[in-house]
């Protein structure tokens, strides 16, 4: 089972609810939020999925791009979103949760709520710090890919994982980490008890370091690193559907 890669936006008009940006991980594309996608489509709500720059080509296309430029895709992902006229959640798998925390703390003001799965804050890999020096040594090591428990799906990423890339992503941690604090919008987050690419840890770090006050955490029991393709996909399609919901209710209940 393999799904279109390109970016792909739903755009409902005045039905609208409100609309989300979905966001995809590291050496993956918009494949993997697609099915997401289409359920908040169906659900009522405006979708935005960009492709991150240098993703959806080869390992060495992506080498060549930094997470200045992928913050900067999402951020003008958000423009459009906000351009729709409808309050505007970010949603993001792994490093797609990272940025969207970035996003948030950039321009939580914009943001009417977060939805995370298996994001990734910190680096857990006993060798990372190794990777600015490695990239000239080792351009490229082992595709990090489909950490799926279905055995018939299959995640769309690079053949192989550029360490160049990998050394910019872990810059993007360590600006986001120490400034989590300054998220303080509604925040659902979504984990899977087993994860092969990403600690479950991290999900406990990024809700012990923001400010939110309405945090949900749900645990995925039966679901590995990609969850939005895994057995609990439907968990977090209809969970973040009700979270949205909620949220707008919130809003509009206050203007009223």
């Amino acid at each position: 089972m393999t799904i279109d890669s390109e970016e792909f936006t739903f755009d409902l008009g005045s039905d609208a609810k409100a609309t989300m940006v979905l966001c995809h991980g590291f050496t993956s594309d918009p494949a993997s939020m697609r099915p997401w996608g289409e359920h908040l489509r169906d659900a009522g709500f405006n979708v935005i999925a960009p492709l991150l720059p240098g993703h959806g080509d080869t390992w060495q296309v992506l080498a060549k791009a930094n997470w200045q430029q992928w913050y900067a895709r999402l951020e003008a992902a958000l423009d459009e979103a906000l351009a729709l006229g409808r309050p505007v959640f970010a949603g993001g798998l792994s490093m797609g949760g990272s940025l969207c925390l970035r996003l948030a703390e950039q321009r939580g003001g914009d943001l009417a709520g977060l939805v995370l799965v298996n994001p990734a804050i910190f680096d857990s890999t006993p060798q990372g710090f190794l990777a600015p020096v490695l990239r000239y040594v080792m351009p490229s090591v082992a595709a990090i890919g489909s950490d799926l428990n279905k055995p018939d799906v299959r995640e769309k990423t690079t053949a192989r994982t550029p360490v160049a890339a990998y050394a910019s992503l872990r810059q993007l941690w360590k600006v986001t980490r120490p400034e989590l604090a300054r998220v303080t919008v509604p925040l659902r987050i979504f984990t899977s008890a087993e994860d092969h690419v990403v600690n479950p840890r991290n999900s406990a770090v990024v809700r012990a370091g923001v400010r939110s006050k309405d945090v949900v955490a749900t645990v995925l029991p039966r679901s590995f690193h990609v969850a939005t393709l895994d057995y609990d996909a439907e968990t977090i399609f209809s969970g973040s559907a009700e979270f949205m919901e909620r949220q707008v209710a919130k809003t509009r209940g206050v203007h009223d």
